[in-house]
């Protein structure tokens, strides 16, 4: 079976691992910013959770990239 851990590029995994880590210091700021009624906190939450999606999207770029280069070259070889 496919898995794209373990056949994804080393900046795959640290661009999917830095996208999920910021979303989830985004929640935690969200989490604690709505609780204790603090609005920069609310904004930082939204700030990170925004540039964490954008970091996903990069890593999952990254990862349709690194796909079509290996069928690429599976592709050459058969030749």
């Amino acid at each position: 079976m496919f898995n794209p851990w373990d056949n994804g590029s080393k900046a795959y995994r640290i661009t999917l691992l830095t996208g999920t880590g910021l979303i989830l210091l985004g929640i935690v700021f969200a989490l604690i910013g709505g609780g204790m009624q603090i609005l920069p906190i609310q904004w930082a939450a939204i700030g990170l959770i925004g540039l964490g999606l954008v970091t996903h999207l990069v890593a999952q770029i990254l990862r349709a990239r690194d796909a079509q280069r290996r069928h690429r070259q599976s592709r050459q070889a058969g030749r």
